[in-house]
């Protein structure tokens, strides 16, 4: 399970992984078989166990308590954020800022 922790950990953005070590620990009894099914689903989404478990706990509880927090980037909104770099060169906004900050505010 370590060796594919750390290269989970590695594709993954930093935004993602916790920020520091864990300070406490919660133990669960399951029914034979659960936790493998569970080792499953981890590795399916590329992450450690612990990783999976916690994130399914927050959001389970986020929906629980009514808390509206967005969600985590996924590797796909990470990319497309990244695309959008640099998109508006070339369009003169810069200069259409400037000259809109110099007219008078109006109030219809």
């Amino acid at each position: 399970m370590n060796g594919s922790r750390v290269a989970a950990e590695a594709l993954l953005p930093y935004i993602v992984r916790m920020p520091a070590k864990a300070e406490e620990r919660v133990e669960l009894r399951l029914p034979a078989g659960r936790k493998a099914k569970w080792i499953r689903a981890a590795e399916r989404a590329g992450v450690s166990l612990s990783d999976w478990a916690r994130r399914r706990l927050d959001q389970h509880a986020d929906e629980e308590l009514g808390v509206e927090e967005p969600p985590a980037p996924t590797k796909e909104d990470i990319a497309m954020a990244l695309e959008t770099v640099g998109a508006f060169r070339g369009t003169d906004l810069r200069k259409r800022v400037r000259e809109g900050r110099k007219a008078p505010w109006t109030v219809e």
